[in-house]
């Protein structure tokens, strides 16, 4: 159970000759939600009339995030989308969208935060909406979603941490993406 979101951070990866590398995770946007789905492929192998084995897999997933709005440069730095001098986002049709980390926590009872990184994210466009002003004050807040996949190098899609925010690993979540590494 949790009871809010929050510190919404990304980092931009950098692929080269196969080797993923994280950069410094900035902060994203002010988090409203967070939605994330997984789709896993499953094969069940029959034998002697019973099940004999079974196997299921992760393939990807579907993180669709609630943000107050995205500024200008992070917008840019998400979609693959370019800035002139005057501040104007320019979208285009040979966009490509970098693959990103994905980091955030949510508050949980006992003073205790979920920390999360997702390994490898893209983003699609985020969808808007616009309304005139009526009588009553609605906001109009952006969403964007994006797929995520494993890590080449490692196999792993998320790190999933449950802490006091006083914690070695909870002070260190939003300085760098936390990562997979063999223990020896």
């Amino acid at each position: 159970m949790t009871l809010g979101l929050r510190d919404l951070y990304y980092a931009l990866i950098t692929i080269t000759e196969g080797v993923e590398t994280y950069g410094i995770p900035k902060k994203m946007a002010e988090a409203i939600s967070a939605d994330l789905s997984v789709t896993t492929a499953e094969g069940t192998l029959y034998a002697d009339d019973a099940v004999s084995e079974s196997v299921k897999e992760f393939v990807k997933g579907t993180i669709k995030l609630g943000i107050k709005d995205l500024e200008t440069d992070v917008l840019a730095e998400v979609l693959g989308q370019v800035v002139d001098d005057d501040q104007v986002v320019w979208a285009g049709d040979t966009d490509e969208p970098p693959f990103v980390a994905i980091g955030f926590r949510a508050k949980k009872t006992g003073g205790k935060y979920r920390y999360i990184w997702l390994q490898k994210v893209q983003f699609k466009v985020p969808t808007e909406k616009f309304a005139t002003k009526g009588e009553s004050i609605t906001f109009n807040t952006p969403e964007i979603e994006g797929t995520f996949y494993k890590s080449v190098a490692t196999g792993k899609w998320k790190a999933d941490y449950t802490g006091l925010p006083t914690s070695a690993p909870a002070a260190a979540w939003f300085t760098k993406v936390k990562t997979y590494t063999v223990a020896a």
